[in-house]
């Protein structure tokens, strides 16, 4: 392992007082700027190790080595200007009356003069969008304003080398949304220490799985999170983007879509509409067969939308093809019902339903013969498949501060 890592782990040892050994021979190398998932089962030892990348915890054997410099009780003040840590509850780093206190805590330890600690609280509180907040009682904050607080507090004192425990835990789809950009967008070296593997693909160019106190494998995230036999293995699933993406290519490419998958899928796509706001993805076709594809928006690190439109596009030719949603009453269906009795309703936007009946009745007195769920399906005996509108904790002690004090 190079000496040039932003963090070098070598072989480190770690037991409890009570004799119970948590690592057992760790090791592993992160890159200046990488930005990396551990991931593995509840008592892996994921918490144990963040605490040795800034000296809360001294290994017992081997050596932590950050941006060059060894990981000793002598240099703990060097080592956590280069380390922060943001823990899985914010309340463990919220202790001060006001957000501009909690903020300025940090680089007043470090004994700055005031000027540059104000200068500091302004730049970290822009960076996670609390810039206003200063005056305002940090408890008073909703849980994804004090998730954001939590990383203006160790922002503010400029570490090069961000650890995350638990980043996503409990906070709602838009602050989430905000998270994961910030993460995509920030230069700095950066460990997520997660049991959310959706983030993790969506952020992390690479994954470590540690397993009994050791690193059992390492490889790009978009590797290690699809390799079921190994997630399982560990007590881990398939991230929710990847599954559903499995789910679709194995169902629609066979055409066998049957109407349990049907609705699952459905309740994924409502709940992904939901979460990624109105300008997400338009739709979300569930066709068996190919289909021109138009979005009004992609996000491309999206990993949700990604797996989705990936399985959408990848399709047999060998199905029937309902162009574009065009449904004439001229239009030929190569079944065996009669179409007197049995008329063709696309799935369409109820609110443009008007504008688009495709029968030859007055709806008033249309007596509907088909069978169909709370979306509208209709799959005739050929396995048509129609297009559908889609509308922490535990306990962390104080970290010292830089002087011996308490700190992050």
């Amino acid at each position: 392992m190079s000496d040039n890592a932003a963090i070098l782990v070598d072989d480190i040892h770690f037991s409890y007082p009570d004799g119970h050994a948590v690592l057992k021979g760790l090791s592993c190398a992160i890159r200046p700027g990488e930005k990396v998932a551990l991931i593995g089962p509840n008592g892996a030892g994921k918490s144990t190790f963040m605490s040795h990348l800034n000296g809360v915890s001294l290994a017992t054997q081997g050596r932590v080595v950050i941006d060059g410099m060894e990981v000793t009780k002598d240099n703990l003040v060097a080592i956590r200007r280069k380390v922060g840590i943001v823990f899985q509850d914010p309340d463990d780093q919220l202790f001060c009356p006001t957000v501009f206190d909690d903020v300025a805590f940090g680089p007043l330890n470090l004994g700055l003069p005031r000027s540059d600690v104000r200068e500091r609280v302004a730049q970290a509180l822009e960076l996670v969008g609390l810039a206003g907040f200063e005056e305002r009682s940090s408890f008073h904050l909703s849980f994804g304003e004090r998730k954001r607080l939590a990383l203006a507090t160790v922002l503010s004192y400029q570490p090069d080398i961000l650890v995350f425990d638990e980043p996503s835990t409990n906070m709602d789809p838009l602050n989430r949304r905000k998270l994961i950009e910030w993460l995509r967008q920030s230069d700095k070296t950066i460990l997520l220490c997660t049991h959310d593997l959706d983030i993790a693909l969506d952020v992390c160019d690479r994954c470590l799985v540690l397993a009994d106190g050791r690193i059992v494998e390492s490889g790009p995230a978009s590797e290690i999170l699809y390799d079921r036999k190994l997630l399982e293995a560990n007590n881990l699933e398939l991230p929710l983007a990847l599954m559903t993406h499995e789910l679709l290519h194995d169902k629609l490419r066979a055409g066998r879509m049957d109407e349990e998958h049907r609705r699952i899928i459905e309740e994924f796509l409502h709940a992904h509409r939901h979460a990624h706001g109105p300008d997400a993805h338009e739709h979300v076709h569930l066709h068996a067969h190919d289909h021109d594809h138009e979005h009004l928006h992609h996000d491309g690190g999206d990993a949700h939308a990604h797996a989705l439109e990936e399985a959408a596009h990848h399709h047999d030719d060998d199905h029937q093809h309902d162009d574009d949603h065009q449904h004439d009453d001229d239009h030929q269906h190569d079944d065996d019902h009669d179409h007197d009795d049995h008329h063709h309703h696309g799935d369409h936007d109820h609110d443009e339903h008007d504008d688009h009946c495709h029968d030859d009745h007055d709806h008033d007195d249309h007596d509907h013969d088909h069978d169909h769920d709370e979306h509208h399906h209709h799959d005739d005996d050929h396995g048509h498949g129609h297009d559908h509108h889609v509308a922490v904790p535990h306990s962390h002690a104080p970290v010292p501060g830089p002087e011996g004090g308490a700190g992050r």
